[in-house]
């Protein structure tokens, strides 16, 4: 569980980098990829795993004062190591979690695992989740059964005509407040006695954006 190269105590802070959960570094750390921001002004190192695991604790919408725009932040807790993934909030990344919500149950561990892979010149992302084995958490809400999701929008921005989410995103944040968020500090309410008193034992054509 965790991230497959270990760990550290504390919270960890991790991003998504090219399909993969990317933990900042320091240069010379073995395995460390340079990493470069679009205008070149910074540059920093990371190391990259395929994913990340355990019990969700936290999910929270963080608006950056650096001008990077919101993010959605998912907080794991993994036998005491957290672990604290960041992604932009409105992102195929952010939505692979915000489709799964109504089916993530909050008392197990989950996997988080991001994919990436160009396709004609364009990236084309998604983030996966993965409970009970292999299998991944389904869909509850898909192109061709959106149930109550808003369809995007097409709007014209300075002559160009683009897909507007912004009623599904808030659609997305809703569920998050009063639903999600509720049920995860159940699951939390309902885990913390049990833990304490128990002793230790030895395809891509459906996506709906």
């Amino acid at each position: 569980m965790g991230l497959n190269q270990g760990g550290s105590s504390n919270r960890t802070y991790l991003s998504i980098s090219d399909g993969k959960i990317a933990k900042r570094v320091e240069e010379g750390v073995p395995g460390a990829i340079k990493g470069t921001s679009k205008d070149g002004s910074r540059t920093w190192y990371e190391t990259r795993f395929s994913s990340v695991s355990g019990k969700i604790t936290d999910v929270f919408k963080r608006d950056s004062d650096k001008g990077y725009g919101s993010q959605l932040c998912i907080v794991l807790n993994d036998n005491g190591e957290e672990f604290q993934v960041q992604m932009p909030w409105s992102s195929r990344y952010s939505s692979g979690f915000f489709v799964c919500m109504p089916n993530i149950d909050p008392s197990k561990v989950i996997s988080l695992s991001p994919w990436m892979k160009e396709i004609d010149g364009t990236k084309k992302t998604m983030l996966y989740l993965k409970q009970g084995g292999q299998d991944n958490v389904d869909w509850a809400w898909t192109r061709d059964n959106p149930g109550e999701m808003p369809e995007m929008k097409q709007i014209k921005v300075k002559g160009q005509v683009v897909w507007d989410d912004t009623d599904r995103q808030e659609f997305f944040e809703k569920y998050l407040n009063d639903t999600f968020l509720p049920k995860l500090k159940q699951a939390d309410s309902v885990d913390k006695p049990s833990e304490s008193k128990s002793e230790p034992e030895g395809s891509e054509d459906d996506l709906p954006f």
